[in-house]
């Protein structure tokens, strides 16, 4: 090396130096501020009146005539009446252990994502000054219950900020997790069949909702059953401290599921997308109320309400971004959605064809035209598919697959009946447990030990998929996760894991790098380009590792 060059490479050094102690004194300046001057609008409403816990048995848990029980499938059913902030309090007080556990887990995989406890420190600044306005975009009555709810959150996470900030915060993390793409795949997929396409001519409506946070995060989910003191009595999937909507029908045979959108990075508070689903499911019976109540609410990012109706007997999508609203429906007997938006108005045709969002609709219009009605067994069947497109088998666990086997839950909804099919574990390969609203509220008073779930109508899980396949996906899922500079793993077992998973060749690609070998890295990289790869970015970083190895002659 030249000095020049030295000389270079020392200026270069003190820039990064001086960019860093930047960096550093402006998040001190930023945390500063953030404790003096940024604080979430509290509720009005903060005098909680004590409620005593009653433990059953094991996992069975009363307050009042609130509960909270495990089924033997391990999934939680709860149940839940009154005003908001006593609802909160009976959530808190029955979850408690739940609500713990899953902040502990939802923290340490940030971590994990950042590789550092100390970015993890400096993302919580960013975002706590982002959402220092939260507060004032979520309804009193949603402050209320995260007020309630934050009473019983865990001592351990100070840092990050007082129970009720952070309980409030997380709110927001699926917002702020599709808009930068910092917290694993969101690529969720929505079927909605009726008429000619139900046996009954009835809606069906099925749904993975692929939001990942690591397998632990999944493990605990409950089916919330509220009885509120306004609007309707309605049920949602969600897990501890969560009082948003991502899934849920209510009494009218409403149903409501989010889908994430191409956004760009937010930069100012809005209401989190949950929580405007949560007022929908609670407030709107059907459609034209469910796009008023959107409409007059501020979003953070770009999102689909999708909305099924038994009055209607129909589903819509509305498509929301943070300057407008449109309402997408369908001329046909069917609506699919997956992550763009479909009306013309927000010009997402091409971010569709550049992610894997648009190669996964048209899969599922493949298996429409192929399927003549859906039940809800076909409909499972549906929401299980893990092929591409003509059927091709693109590897286990790609985003372009319906089924990417990384689901936090699968549902299906039949809004006439008020009837809802819900995934056990694991991802929506186990037992489809069978709900109806009307038994599950006119019996409340009297829960039996052993839940609600209706045991003739389970849809029995894919055991072939569990019996021949899923030890081999755990192998690979577990060894593509260790650092390659760790890895010391059988290279010819990895291989025929998930031998048509791209990612399968250029973790092997990233390994050969490591270890000096340009010939297999190489080899690995130009395998790992044939598969059928989710999104261009992904390919184009591929091709750049590629043509970045130098093979000798």
């Amino acid at each position: 090396m030249t000095s020049s060059e030295k000389d270079k490479k020392k200026k270069k050094k003190r820039r990064i130096l001086k960019w860093s102690l930047l960096v550093v004194f402006v998040a001190i300046t930023a945390f500063t501020l953030y404790c003096v001057l940024f604080r979430p609008t509290l509720p009005q409403n903060r005098n909680i009146v004590p409620v005593q816990r009653i433990d059953i048995d094991k996992d069975f848990y009363k307050a009042d005539n609130s509960w909270l029980l495990k089924n033997q499938h391990g999934l939680w059913e709860m149940y839940v009446e009154g005003e908001a902030l006593e609802r909160g309090n009976k959530i808190g007080v029955l979850s408690q252990e739940l609500i713990a556990k899953q902040e502990k887990i939802f923290v340490e995989q940030i971590e994990k994502l950042l590789h550092s406890k100390l970015l993890a420190r400096f993302l919580r600044l960013g975002i706590g000054i982002y959402n220092r306005n939260l507060g004032e975009y979520i309804p009193e009555e949603n402050k209320e219950e995260i007020y309630a709810i934050s009473q019983y959150a865990s001592p351990d996470y100070k840092w990050i900020g007082n129970n009720y900030q952070r309980i409030m915060n997380y709110h927001a993390a699926h917002d702020i997790g599709h808009a930068v793409q910092l917290m694993g795949f969101v690529g969720c997929s929505t079927l909605g069949v009726w008429d000619e396409k139900t046996p009954d001519g009835n809606l069906l409506i099925g749904r993975n909702f692929d939001f990942y946070l690591g397998d632990k995060f999944a493990e605990d989910k409950i089916l919330l059953f509220v009885n509120p003191a306004k609007g309707h009595k309605h049920v949602f999937v969600t897990w501890g401290g969560m009082i948003g909507v991502v899934s849920g029908m209510n009494e009218q045979g409403l149903t409501i599921v989010i889908n994430a959108a191409p956004s760009s990075i937010p930069f100012s508070s809005a209401t989190p997308v949950s929580i405007l689903a949560r007022e929908i499911l609670q407030y709107a019976g059907n459609i034209d109320e469910a796009v008023a109540i959107a409409n007059k609410r501020k979003i953070f990012v770009s999102e689909q309400f999708i909305i099924g109706s038994a009055k209607e007997n129909k589903m819509v999508a509305i498509e929301k971004s943070k300057d407008k609203q449109r309402v997408y429906t369908s001329s046909t007997n069917y609506l699919t959605c997956t992550n763009h938006f479909q009306n013309k108005d927000f010009l997402q045709e091409l971010e569709s064809k550049r992610t894997a969002s648009g190669y996964r609709m048209n899969r599922m219009l493949e298996l429409l035209d192929s399927t003549k009605t859906f039940s809800p067994q076909k409909m499972v069947d549906f929401l299980r598919d893990k092929k591409g497109l003509d059927g091709k088998d693109i590897g286990l666990g790609n985003e372009k697959s319906i089924d990417q086997l990384i689901a936090h839950h699968s549902i299906v909804f039949h809004p006439a009946s008020k009837t809802l099919w819900i995934s056990t574990r694991p991802y929506q390969e186990g037992a489809f447990l069978a709900y109806n609203l009307d038994s599950v509220f006119n019996n409340a008073a009297n829960p039996p030990q052993k839940g609600f779930a209706m045991a003739k109508h389970i849809i029995n899980p894919d055991s072939d998929f569990l019996k021949n396949r899923f030890d081999a996906y755990g192998f690979y899922k577990r060894s593509v996760s260790i650092p390659v500079k760790l890895f010391k793993r059988d290279i010819s077992i990895l291989l025929k894991s998930n031998p048509e998973n791209y990612h399968t060749y250029e973790y092997l690609g990233d390994y050969y790098v490591y270890k000096k070998d340009p010939t297999k890295a190489h080899e690995f990289y130009e395998m790992a380009l044939k598969k059928e790869i989710p999104n261009i970015k992904q390919r184009v970083e591929i091709t750049k590792k590629l043509n970045g190895i130098k093979v000798k002659d």
